[in-house]
Order: C-alpha cells, then sequence, then structure tokens
C-alpha cells in the first residue's frame, strides 16, 4: 500500500512539474525597466503589462511582468479627464519564461470622436463629484466612465479618489481592481455610459 501511495506520490509530482511554467515578475513604478526574477505559474502564459500616467505634465510609465492574468491579455486601454490621461497594453505569451518583451503602448487617436464626457477628478472622498466641465474624447474612447475607490501616484500614499472622464470600450470591459494602483479593496467601483450622444453629470 505504501509502495502505491509513494507511486501515486511521484507521478503527481511529474504532472505537476509537467505543468509548471516559470515567469519573470517585476514592478517599476516610474520606469519602463524593472528587475525581474523568476517565478513559478500554475499556466502556461506570461504577461508584460506596460503603463502611461500624464498628471498635468509631469508623466510616468511603469511596467509589469508576472504570470499572465487572462482578463488582462491583448487589453489597450485608455482614459482622458481633466489635466489626467492614462493608457495600459497588456501582452501574453506562452511558454517557460517568454515575458521578455520591452516596454510599449499602442498608438492612440489623438483626434475628436464627437463625445463629450463631464470630467472631474476628486481627492478624499468616495462621494460622487459634481462637474460643469465636459472634454472632448478622443480615439477610441466613446465611453464616459464614473470611478471610485482608491489610488496612488508614484511614490504617493493611497487616497480616496472620485473621478469622470472618457474612457474606451477595452478598459470598460476589463476588471478595473487589476490596474496597477488601484488595488482590490471595497468600495471600488467602475460605471460606463456608452455615449452615442454628449451626456451630462446627471445621466452618470
Amino acid at each position: 500500500m505504501k509502495s502505491l501511495i509513494a507511486s501515486l506520490c511521484f507521478i503527481s509530482a511529474l504532472v505537476v512539474s509537467a505543468l509548471s511554467y516559470k515567469c519573470y515578475s517585476g514592478f517599476s513604478s516610474n520606469s519602463t525597466k524593472c528587475n525581474v526574477s523568476e517565478i513559478d505559474c500554475l499556466g502556461n502564459r506570461c504577461m508584460t503589462c506596460s503603463q502611461y500616467l500624464d498628471r498635468g505634465g509631469n508623466m510616468f510609465k511603469s511596467i509589469l511582468k508576472s504570470c499572465a492574468n487572462e482578463t488582462m491579455c491583448g487589453t489597450n486601454g485608455s482614459a482622458a479627464l481633466e489635466n489626467i490621461k492614462y493608457r495600459f497594453y497588456t501582452k501574453c505569451c506562452t511558454g517557460h519564461l517568454c515575458n521578455t518583451d520591452e516596454y510599449q503602448l499602442i498608438t492612440e487617436d489623438p483626434a475628436p470622436n464627437g463625445v463629450k464626457c463631464p470630467s472631474v477628478y476628486c481627492i478624499g472622498t468616495f462621494e460622487e463629484c459634481n462637474s460643469t466641465k465636459e472634454i472632448n474624447c478622443t480615439g477610441s474612447m466613446n465611453r464616459c466612465f464614473y470611478f471610485r475607490g482608491q489610488a496612488r501616484y508614484p511614490g504617493d500614499t493611497w487616497k480616496n479618489v472620485s473621478a469622470m472622464g472618457c474612457t474606451n470600450y477595452v478598459a470598460c470591459k476589463y476588471n478595473f481592481k487589476n490596474v496597477i494602483s488601484v488595488p482590490e479593496r471595497p468600495g471600488a467601483e467602475l460605471i460606463c455610459n456608452l455615449s452615442d450622444v454628449t451626456l451630462s453629470s446627471e445621466h452618470l
């Protein structure tokens, strides 16, 4: 019996070993390069996520390497509000230590698309901010969003945030809690509205 159990354990170990892949893992909050280590993943896919944030002319670039999060694979998201622009692109690959990709973002069309959204950014509150300002959405950003949750800029502390602006379908479809600098904490919420017509703040 002991021999049978030992054999089963050995076979199980071989199966796990055969299905276990390694990915490069690392994160830089304000650089296009990061120091990486090797981590074990349950699946055979790895990812590299590149992000860009422009806050009133202060630009931050970040890169994340890890095991693949399937909700993020192939996503090219954009969001904008007054004085803030945010973009991300996630590339996944299959195979052992395959995520050797460098920092990469997909070009976003800067031309206005006819959609307008309320624009506001409030720090220190989860409550909905009222806004009388609107911005012209560009490129693929044809939806208005309302976000409340916690976020932080590189080197800063976590703060409660409420914001409205333009975003695209990819960012709405994708689990926003996975975005770097937006943690999985209670109260985080992203609401998007398809904007075939101009929306005002009372519609959100």
